[in-house]
């Protein structure tokens, strides 16, 4: 049913996967009670939605531009199933802002296995990694799959080793001079770096160790079947299917070295593994498994209410 139904591209998928998204946003109110809900809270998540809307489209955008699964929904069912088993992600404005800016990063570092405006490319990818970085700051790590494609890069020159750090410089330049402005001050840099803490007691909870159980195995089992194809790839798709297994890794160590450990920071990995997840399914033969697993997506965010 759900294979059938989401192994098709249509515009009714996206809708209901976008209506999935705002029945996840209903919890988040239960995860900080407020004294008195108010018109701005119920506003503020709203416009979560949207830009977690924003980003599913965007991530089927980078999908179907580069290629990187079949022609199908299933990257964006994923995406919007695994938002709703932690809907604490409605509750850190920082950490959905950084994810968007990283998709549009990821989005000019796909792009470039075509030639074309190659340094623009580079720049706008480390321009968005920068702006990430405002929200996140262990969202630099995206530069080392930045660096890794435009060393993979067949026009790849020393000066284009250069051009991401023009990027870095012209946010910098741009946000500091907005704090002066505004503030008169930019003593935000003192507190850019966050201090590293790996306390991960929140896990603990059922309502989080459950989604991250079953996250953890998902990626696990995915990602080692994904290295085993290396070889087996075409050779024109094997640069963005080794890209994004790189992303993932990255995204994984901004797990540990983030500040927040709610469960909200799995956002980051989130897009990457939708792909990584599609590009199992779709080599799946066991239709009634195949089957099973997406019904996970859907039944699993709906048990953990009663959690």
């Amino acid at each position: 049913m759900l294979t059938n139904f989401f192994g098709k591209s249509s515009p009714i998928n996206f809708i209901i996967c976008g209506v999935y998204l705002l029945f996840a946003v209903f919890p988040s109110f239960f995860i900080e009670i407020p004294d008195v809900l108010t018109f701005q809270e119920i506003l503020t998540k709203g416009g979560f939605w949207l830009v977690l809307v924003f980003a599913m489209l965007l991530l089927d955008f980078i999908i179907r531009k580069n290629n990187l699964t079949g022609h199908n929904t299933f990257g964006v069912f994923i995406f919007s199933g695994l938002v709703a088993m932690l809907p604490v992600v409605f509750t850190s404005a920082n950490i959905i802002f950084a994810n968007v800016f990283l998709l549009l990063a990821l989005r000019r570092m796909a792009s470039l296995t075509s030639e074309k405006n190659i340094e623009k490319k580079i720049f706008d990818a480390s321009f968005y990694i920068t702006i990430a970085m405002l929200f996140q700051f262990w969202s630099v790590l995206f530069f080392a799959p930045l660096y890794w494609v435009i060393s993979r890069s067949n026009v790849a020159s020393f000066r284009m080793l250069f051009i991401p750090l023009a990027g870095v410089f012209a946010v910098l330049i741009l946000w500091v001079t907005a704090h002066l402005l505004m503030f008169d001050s930019v003593t935000w840099f003192l507190d850019w770096i966050p201090p590293l803490q790996f306390d991960f007691g929140t896990y603990n909870k059922a309502n989080v160790l459950l989604p991250v159980a079953f996250i953890a195995t998902l990626l696990v089992w995915t990602m080692v079947l994904r290295v085993l194809k290396f070889s087996s790839m075409p050779k024109k798709l094997q640069q963005n299917y080794r890209l994004i297994t790189f992303v993932v890794i990255t995204s994984m160590a901004m797990l540990f070295l983030g500040p927040i450990k709610t469960g909200a920071e799995l956002l980051f990995l989130y897009a990457p593994l939708s792909i990584v997840a599609t590009n199992y399914i779709e080599r799946l033969k066991d239709i009634l498994f195949k089957e099973m697993l997406l019904w996970a997506f859907v039944l699993l965010p709906i048990a953990l209410l009663f959690v």
